[in-house]
């Protein structure tokens, strides 16, 4: 092969997004192209002339390719924590030998992420489960309903009656028995609703909102529970430009991670709030100094129905979700267990009508 044919391939090998080694029969690197920099964090000539062991500086990886040899085709994915937390599909491809080449290498080992892939396929498989979600519990929901409606509506009518009654044990009991009819079948219906609104195509309508004001008038509708569980609420909140959002859908996801950090405190406790805009982004956090989460529990906190709490539906956070992706944002949670809990809701600051998302219709 000629010089420029050398320097052609390595050009074609440099441009690939993925991390080509090629090794040795002892597996020492010969060559290394641009893309082992993201995958592996080392530059290509940390690599020549180096043994594949030395070079491998994540554990799990040195792992999987010590069990492996140059002489058979392999494909394996494994995740990594350096240079940082991804996803790779490791390929060995040997080479033919020559017999005119010392020095030729044996073995190319190529090293793909796949990171985003895999998120993809987990989006994919998390949206299919929404769908039969959404599908089972409208239906589920609906037919729950009417009954319970008539059961509250029958269990006050006769707490009324049984007021009227004279006197005795007999009517205490009846009416103790009715009160605890009357508040399960409510949080049930609660329950119901939550169903119905988890399943129910997000409506979004933006208007332009002063969402300061928003989350002081939320911190209002809140201030008596806060003040019943002895928790203070520490606020920076900066004057942010009016944008074009769907109060109601903000409001309720500003009130449902409150109550969250709330009763992450039941012995009281600190509510840190902070409003602010970046990178022409609104920033909305919410920290507390409660029991927090352990990382097993956190990945799984946007699942539908996962929940901690014992009368909890597991779509709260679903729903926050829901609304931060309706206005093109996000939420982020960081959590450590016995440290407390960091709930960051962002979305792009739109000022113009020709930037809002169109309703869904």
């Amino acid at each position: 092969m000629t010089e420029l044919d050398n320097n052609t391939l390595s050009s074609f090998l440099n441009a690939l997004p993925d991390g080509v080694l090629a090794v040795s029969p002892q597996r020492t690197v010969i060559y290394a192209n641009a893309g082992i920099y993201d995958t592996l964090g080392l530059t290509p000539e940390e690599a020549i002339d180096q043994p594949l062991w030395n070079i491998l500086r994540d554990q799990s990886l040195r792992m999987l390719l010590d069990k492996t040899g140059n002489e058979s085709f392999l494909t394996m994915e494994t995740s990594v924590g350096y240079p940082r937390k991804l996803t790779l599909r490791v390929k060995i491809v040997p080479l033919p030998e020559k017999e005119d080449a010392a020095g030729s290498p044996s073995a190319l080992i190529i090293f793909s992420d796949v990171s985003r892939e895999q998120s993809s396929a987990q989006d994919r498989e998390r949206s299919s489960k929404l769908e039969t979600m959404r599908l089972l519990t409208a239906g589920v929901a609906h037919e729950l309903g009417n009954p319970l409606n008539s059961i509250i509506m029958k269990a006050d009518l006769t707490s009324r009656l049984v007021e009227k009654l004279p006197q005795s044990d007999l009517k205490g009991k009846i009416a103790r028995d009715l009160d605890v009819i009357l508040s399960e079948s409510e949080r049930l219906k609660r329950i119901v609703e939550d169903f119905l609104l988890a399943a129910r195509p997000l409506t979004f309508r933006p208007a332009e909102t002063d969402l300061k004001k928003l989350v002081q008038d939320c911190l209002e509708v809140l201030e008596p529970e806060l003040h019943k569980q002895n928790i203070v609420v520490q606020k920076r909140l900066s004057s942010v430009p009016p944008a074009l959002l769907d109060s109601d859908l903000w409001r309720g996801a500003v009130i449902n991670v409150l109550r969250n950090a709330m009763e992450a405190m039941p012995e009281g406790g600190i509510i840190f709030l902070t409003l602010d805009t970046k990178d022409n982004e609104l920033i909305l956090s919410v920290r507390d100094n409660g029991s927090g989460m352990p990382e097993d529990v956190a990945v799984k906190i946007f699942d539908p129905f996962f929940t901690t709490k014992q009368t909890g539906t597991g779509l709260g956070m679903l729903q926050i979700k829901r609304a931060m992706e309706a206005h093109g944002g996000s939420v982020e949670i960081n959590s450590r267990l016995g440290k407390g809990t960091l709930v960051t809701l962002k979305a792009p600051l739109k000022k113009s009508a020709t930037h809002a998302l169109n309703p869904p219709k």
